[in-house]
């Protein structure tokens, strides 16, 4: 029921105020002790779990590491049979398609600044192509996107410059080649992690498998 306060003597509303007064004291203590308690839960959190996930990263990284040291001597003969040795990346799968492994490393590229040069002499080539030519025109469209700076990392795409890349032999032009050279020897690449991720199928009954799948970062 609501209380018209207007009619309420002057002790009456007193007592009220008194009651407002404690119970907003009450609900101020209880807040404290709250905060006094989730501190010292949080502590208590951080105390109990801190070390086994110390100890858990120590061993993940010891297996990926050794896991590394292992897959060495197939990398090596896959560039000599494949000749392909900058891969940041490699995926190994049994023949019967039951486990996977994936080893690689997470690159960030940037650039010196000198790719300006390259992205001028691929501008001069693609001016150098009939103005008239209606594929001429759309292929420049397309190259001219892929030489956009980045406006978040103001660096060009990296991924766009291998789309380039592609173009290299279609076109066999000095200019375009020599721009796309000057642009990927500007390239500076840093290692931010390594990683090891793959799957496995594991039997879950007669009939049954589930796919497992795993990721390791360090």
């Amino acid at each position: 029921m609501a209380i018209d306060i207007s009619k309420l003597t002057p002790a009456e509303k007193a007592e009220l105020h008194q009651q407002f007064a404690a119970d907003a004291k009450a609900e101020a203590e209880k807040l404290k002790q709250n905060k006094a308690t989730y501190k010292e839960l949080a502590e208590e959190f951080v105390l109990k779990s801190i070390d086994a996930l110390v100890h858990h990263k120590e061993i993940t990284e010891y297996l990926l590491t050794d896991t590394m040291k292992e897959f060495q001597a197939v990398k090596e003969l896959k560039q000599e049979v494949y000749g392909v040795k900058n891969q940041d990346s490699h995926t190994v799968t049994l023949k019967d398609g039951s486990a996977s492994i994936s080893l690689g490393q997470n690159v960030i590229i940037r650039f010196d600044g000198t790719e300006s040069a390259g992205v001028e002499k691929i501008k001069e080539y693609l001016l150098s192509l009939s103005a008239d030519s209606e594929n001429a025109k759309k292929l420049g469209k397309v190259i001219d996107r892929k030489l956009k700076v980045n406006k978040t990392t103001g660096f060009l795409n990296p991924s766009a410059i291998i789309d380039l890349n592609t173009f290299r032999d279609e076109f066999n032009n000095e200019l375009f080649s020599d721009g796309l050279d000057i642009i990927i020897n500007a390239q500076i690449r840093t290692v931010n992690s390594k990683y090891v991720s793959g799957w496995k199928f594991i039997p879950i009954d007669e009939n049954r498998t589930k796919k497992l799948e795993f990721r390791f970062t360090i």
